[in-house]
């Protein structure tokens, strides 16, 4: 899994001043599983597109565009980029990817809404035909989503960390239950260095959160050991913030 983030940002522009600094806008959380290259690819452009909205060329105000709409979005650039990326994949293996996207839309008043999340994965119609499909996860009633390998197991791991109600885990089970998985080594799919983003006052912040044996926290993000070969070919360190 990794965990990305969209900035979605209105502009403002009349017919006679030029597009200035954006005046408002809200991030979105990002978490993908299953095929990279068209889940990055569905970011890339939507991230382009959402940092580029300017509502004013239709009309007299700014405004963004619901959580909904974005989630609509990413359920229609995911799916093209899955039926491009599958021409090179055989048809009984499509390079098939899903998401779950968080947000804190601002209210009428600009200030951040309730938080809000959807699950994006693929479905298939009674005709056999794909498309990407979106769910909407209740987070505030306490409803978890897990996506990826084996996700039930992982949910229960959870649910079972939650009803223990130990002071040290509560709010972060989910990462926790994540995290033993990936130390156990029992799932050859699962590895790499954990990573998660904080979302506060309709911002997100992304942390890389495993530390080594001494410790510190590991500088590897998106695969990549940032303190080796990142590091020689820029020449000089690159620094991941780190949160447990």
């Amino acid at each position: 899994m990794k965990v990305l983030r969209l900035e979605v940002v209105a502009h403002g522009e009349t017919k006679v001043t030029q597009p200035v600094m954006p005046f408002i806008g809200y991030d979105v959380g990002m978490v993908f599983a299953g095929a990279v290259t068209p889940a990055l690819m569905t970011h890339a452009a939507a991230s382009m597109m959402l940092s580029n909205l300017f509502p004013q060329l239709e009309g007299p105000r700014i405004w963004l565009p619901s959580f909904a709409n974005v989630t609509e979005l990413l359920c229609h650039l995911s799916a093209t980029y899955i039926r491009d990326a599958a021409v090179a994949y055989s048809m009984s293996n499509p390079p098939m990817c899903e998401f779950v996207v968080f947000a804190q839309p601002p209210l009428p008043s600009l200030d951040p809404g309730p938080i809000s999340a959807y699950r994006i994965r693929p479905s298939f119609d009674a005709l056999g035909i794909f498309q990407q499909v979106a769910e909407e996860i209740d987070l505030e009633g306490g409803e978890i989503a897990v996506i990826g390998d084996d996700a039930e197991s992982l949910r229960e791991e959870a649910i079972h960390l939650m009803k223990a109600e130990h002071p040290a885990y509560r709010g972060v089970e989910p990462r926790i239950a994540l995290e033993r998985r990936m130390q156990a080594r029992t799932h050859p799919t699962v590895g790499g260095t954990l990573q998660f983003g904080i979302m506060s006052h309709g911002r997100v912040s992304l942390y890389g959160a495993s530390r080594d044996s001494h410790g510190n926290p590991l500088q590897n993000w998106l695969g990549f050991d940032c303190q080796t070969d990142i590091r020689q070919i820029l020449g000089m360190p690159v620094v991941i913030p780190s949160r447990l």
